[in-house]
């Protein structure tokens, strides 16, 4: 299966690392648009911003344009930050293998569309040929890197090509697990983002665990009510999908949306906070998607947790 991995930011590089390591026998294609990033990993096989202590081997090969290469791509993974997700996908798509699988790394809404991108991206290739597939994971990129005993959820349109995905990334330090309604994943996924800066900002203002847990549930339930009523899915058990861990890895550990909320809580605005961001090759997905969520519920009569922190964020 000839694999493409785009971009090599915090994820792209880990998930490199891992699947190296996890078939050391093949070649896999990387490409990252930064060049100067790109120079250093193909220079140095190290990242230069992210895990300076950890280095990709020579069965990574990190290439300067793909256009050359896209049309023999068997599985297409796309560790690119939302914002880009639906123009690069623009730009391929005439070149994509018939058949291809695109294995998709980011839980998104568009704030435009308000869709999750499986939704999008159907309607971007409805006369392609591909299989669709989204790998939620609870953890951060660093304990990927260090080979910590971690767990994913993967759901995918076509479980024909389970065998394959699972060869690739299971490992003693990765288990698999496959799940079936891909939209839940997403919209849970992105969602619980959210909730990340929640729980930052009533830590910041000295409340105890008992006092947060309770507003980690109230969240719940109305995010529960948000894909109920716009997705038409069912209201699902948190802990059967990976946000049940994730929120724990995204709520208290060293995430992106909860070094966003620090800055903001340091009196930077979100602007200056997006700047340093920017500046580490960091993104929060959160702050678009609670845009296109606040669109969502803004003229209805409940939903006051995520409205309350919509305006405390803008």
């Amino acid at each position: 299966m000839k694999t493409l991995i785009l971009w090599l930011g915090a994820f792209g590089f880990a998930i490199a690392k891992h699947v190296w390591e996890n078939n050391f026998e093949e070649t896999f294609y990387a490409y990252e648009m930064n060049k100067t990033v790109a120079d250093t990993i193909k220079n140095t096989r190290k990242h230069p911003v992210f895990f300076e202590w950890y280095s990709l081997t020579k069965n990574i090969e990190v290439i300067d344009n793909y256009d050359d290469l896209i049309w023999d791509i068997d599985l297409l993974i796309l560790a690119i930050p939302s914002a880009f997700l639906v123009s690069t996908i623009d730009s391929i798509k005439d070149k994509l293998k018939p058949g291809i699988t695109l294995l998709n790394l980011s839980k998104w809404i568009d704030l435009d569309k308000k869709q999750p991108f499986s939704q999008i991206l159907a309607e971007q290739l409805r006369w392609y040929d591909y299989n669709y597939a989204i790998l939620s994971w609870w953890m951060i990129a660093k304990e990927f890197v260090e080979w910590k005993k971690l767990w994913a959820d993967l759901a995918i349109n076509n479980q024909k090509i389970w065998e394959e995905i699972q060869k690739l990334l299971q490992s003693d330090n990765l288990t698999i697990k496959l799940r079936k309604d891909i939209v839940n994943i997403e919209l849970y996924g992105s969602l619980k983002n959210i909730l990340a800066i929640i729980t930052w900002y009533y830590e910041a203002r000295w409340y105890n665990e008992s006092s947060i847990g309770q507003i980690i549930s109230d969240f719940l339930n109305e995010i529960s009510w948000i894909v109920s009523i716009y997705w038409w899915n069912s209201v699902l058990d948190f802990s059967y999908y990976s946000l049940g861990w994730d929120i724990i890895a995204t709520c208290f550990w060293d995430s992106r949306n909860r070094y966003l909320w620090k800055l903001l809580w340091s009196w930077k605005n979100i602007e200056e906070a997006l700047i340093i961001l920017k500046k580490e090759n960091k993104m929060a997905e959160w702050y678009k998607t609670s845009i296109a969520i606040y669109e969502k519920i803004k003229d209805r009569d409940w939903f006051e947790m995520i409205k309350s922190m919509y305006k405390k964020i803008i």
